[in-house]
């Protein structure tokens, strides 16, 4: 992978997350915080837990090993403004990252060693996870979630 597709895959993975946007930022918070079920309770939590995965794997990448999830907003919205930020750190980082860089990191169960390239994947992949969780959730709450795909931003 080179670093235009490299940027691509994160173009596309951005491009999902803005159209899931408008429906998160469009939930009351007792819909936000209502407990549904799934690998976490809530669509907040959800989300949460997506936006700080991303939040740490972009320390990772950005040569902190150690980085840990962060303390989240109690509001959809400023986990809206934290990912917003996040993009923007994101893109001018790619600019300059070379996919076949080894990033060595710190996880649960001890340190491991991956290619910027593997990370990026693993980061749109992880999303694509848990968008599914937020459908689902979003549906236990009686709404219509997106219908937004990866391959929609290739198909553009």
């Amino acid at each position: 992978m080179n670093n235009a597709e490299l940027k691509r895959i994160i173009d596309a993975h951005d491009w999902l997350w803005e159209k899931w946007w408008p429906a998160l930022l469009a939930l009351t918070p007792e819909q936000a915080h209502r407990e549904v079920g799934g690998s976490f309770p809530s669509v907040l939590a959800t989300t949460a837990h997506m936006v700080g995965a991303e939040m740490v794997w972009l320390e990772r990448l950005q040569g902190n090993p150690t980085a840990r999830f962060p303390d989240h907003p109690a509001e959809i919205r400023g986990l809206y403004e934290a990912w917003q930020q996040l993009t923007v750190r994101r893109k001018d980082w790619l600019y300059v990252a070379d996919p076949n860089a080894q990033i060595t990191y710190s996880f649960s169960a001890g340190t491991a060693t991956n290619t910027v390239a593997e990370i990026v994947l693993h980061v749109a992949s992880h999303a694509h996870f848990h968008r599914g969780q937020l459908a689902a959730q979003m549906r236990l709450l009686g709404l219509q979630p997106p219908s937004a795909h990866f391959i929609g931003f290739f198909r553009c």
